[in-house]
């Protein structure tokens, strides 16, 4: 994922991690994100369920 994205493995490991310094992707990253997995900025947000 890290590689569709265009970023290091450890930013997007960061992503995942629940820690008091994990970090956020910003709105360009999430909307890579959406169209990768097809799905929604919404639901990766958890404001919709589909």
């Amino acid at each position: 994922m890290a590689n569709k994205l265009g970023i290091s493995f450890r930013t997007y490991q960061n992503y995942e991690l629940l820690n008091e310094n994990n970090r956020e992707p910003d709105l360009k990253t999430l909307c890579k994100i959406s169209e990768i997995l097809s799905v929604s900025v919404d639901y990766l947000l958890g404001i919709t369920k589909y």
